[in-house]
């Protein structure tokens, strides 16, 4: 398994001015807009190619803090990335999310650290 892409995401209540102040005061550009249920989420990337996410969550029991809630690993294969991060102490929070061209799941240490798992299928 290899990682080919590592950066931050942050949690914001209210993610269209979040993604507003990105973009109009931090020089970020909306990449994308991956639908997922139950989330509001914006991939953002600048003129180097620096990306940061921006999620918001709609789940009943939704406890997350507002601010940065941990990093995207984006990986070249889906369950070797799951078994490593397993064996680094995290575990699947809820359940994935698949759709044709990807997979992607939040793991948790139970520490407050989180990581999001994502592969994009080829």
């Amino acid at each position: 398994m290899k990682v080919t892409d590592f950066y931050p995401i942050f949690y914001a209540k209210d993610i269209e001015a979040e993604t507003k102040r990105f973009t109009e005061d931090l020089g970020f550009a909306v990449k994308h807009k991956p639908r997922i249920e139950y989330l509001d989420y914006v991939v953002l990337e600048n003129e180097n190619k620096r990306r940061v996410d921006l999620v918001c969550s709609h789940f009943p029991a939704d406890s997350f803090k507002e601010g940065y809630l941990g990093m995207r690993v984006n990986v070249d294969h889906y369950d070797e990335g799951i078994s490593y991060f397993e064996a680094q102490g995290y575990a699947v929070f809820g359940t994935a999310h698949e759709t044709g061209s990807s997979i992607t799941a939040l793991m948790t240490n139970g520490n407050g650290s989180y990581l999001v798992v994502f592969h994009h299928k080829k």
